[in-house]
């Protein structure tokens, strides 16, 4: 009988921790958008849109992830770009809406695919405030945008 008591004890908390694991596990942002952008000193650049579901051109859902890459253009298949706090390769962000976003402490996006024009797929693990971590994959499309940087 104490066998069973233990045994029915040990399956509620395994159901529990799996319930609340679910619940409050950050959703995957795998879909985008990737387009031409402008670096801050008006250099070249590219932006990639991140988000929960799929992505349109001109239309962010919330929330996503912002990421601008401006060093180690074009960006090539198979290359690794790394944010780090003095780097100055690019940045990411997570934002719960336009304006109220979080800036990634450090950060590594990897491309397995990047076409221009076409879009890119690839890997990415972004650090936070608190040890948080935020990775997963993506797929985005290219947007076609007519950029003037300078």
């Amino acid at each position: 009988m104490r066998c069973r008591i233990q045994a029915v004890f040990g399956t509620v908390i395994a159901v529990v921790a799996i319930a609340t694991t679910a619940i409050s596990a950050p959703s995957s942002f795998s879909y985008g958008t990737i387009q031409s952008s402008c670096a801050p000193w008006d250099g070249p650049a590219i932006g990639i849109m991140l988000t929960t579901g799929p992505a349109e051109c001109k239309r962010t859902s919330e929330p996503f992830v912002s990421i601008g890459i401006w060093r180690g253009l074009p960006v090539q298949a198979g290359q690794v770009v790394k944010f780090a706090p003095r780097s100055d390769a690019g940045f990411a962000s997570r934002c719960k809406r336009e304006g109220n976003c979080e800036r990634a402490q450090s950060g590594t996006i990897t491309f397995d695919r990047y076409e221009e024009g076409s879009g890119a797929s690839g890997r990415y693990e972004l650090h936070f405030k608190g040890e948080e971590t935020l990775s997963g994959t993506f797929d985005v499309k290219w947007c076609q945008e007519h950029v003037i940087c300078g």
